[in-house]
């Protein structure tokens, strides 16, 4: 079982790096149980960093988004 990813994304026009995690939609235990996760206090931030499952083709896929800001900016953490 696979709890979650972590990204680091760098850009031109972001001076630091921001670390992010994805966790995966299917794994409603998991996700409960993962501290990192549950520090951040607003569930619905929290759904930032939950990828959807969806399947095409017999394949199961993941959705996830990241988005820098607005209303449903990704949670960063500072590591």
């Amino acid at each position: 079982m696979m709890t979650h990813v972590s990204f680091w994304i760098a850009s031109g026009g972001i001076n630091v790096g921001l670390t992010t995690r994805m966790y995966f939609g299917d794994e409603a235990a998991a996700n409960a149980d993962d501290p990192v996760l549950n520090i951040i206090e607003q569930p619905e931030r929290r759904q930032t960093l939950i990828a959807a499952r969806t399947g095409r083709d017999g394949q199961t896929l993941y959705t996830f988004d990241i988005f820098l800001g607005g209303e449903r900016e990704t949670v960063f953490f500072d590591v």
